[in-house]
């Protein structure tokens, strides 16, 4: 019974039990309907990516890599502060249950050069600076 007590208030807590940790914030009256994910990506545990879903975009999710980020995931709050050596990749996330601030910028003209296959839709990720009309979720734990 105490297993039980103690699974659930983890679950309401942060996230399933072994939940990969991620951050999904939606875009509160966003023409765009943009949806914009922190997660892990499937290349394991230390490389996450930031991927965004917009109207253009339909059910098709535009994936940034972020080689090198380590975001902070706990108690329902998460951060990350990434910018890569040129500069064409810069990410700041910030979410606790009282705000939530997001900043994305890309440039796929200097990144192409990084990441060849990169998907020229990443331009579409920028916010034009801070966004704060979020709705964000925060499951599991990251950075600890």
């Amino acid at each position: 019974m105490l297993l039980q007590a103690a699974v659930v208030a983890g679950i309401l807590a942060g996230g399933a039990p072994d939940a990969s940790p991620s951050v999904t914030c939606h875009v509160r009256d966003d023409a765009q309907g943009r949806t914009f994910v922190l997660e892990q990506a499937a290349a394991g545990p230390k490389t996450w990516r930031l991927s965004m879903q917009d109207r253009e975009s339909g059910a098709k999710w535009i994936r940034l890599s972020l080689p090198g980020a380590a975001p902070a995931i706990a108690d329902g709050a998460a951060s990350v502060r990434y910018k890569n050596a040129n500069g064409g990749r810069q990410v700041t996330l910030d979410v606790a249950k009282d705000h939530a601030r997001l900043d994305v910028y890309v440039d796929h003209g200097l990144e192409v050069n990084i990441e060849p296959d990169l998907d020229p839709a990443v331009d579409r990720m920028n916010t034009n600076g801070p966004l704060t009309a979020l709705d964000c979720t925060v499951v599991g734990r990251a950075g600890r």
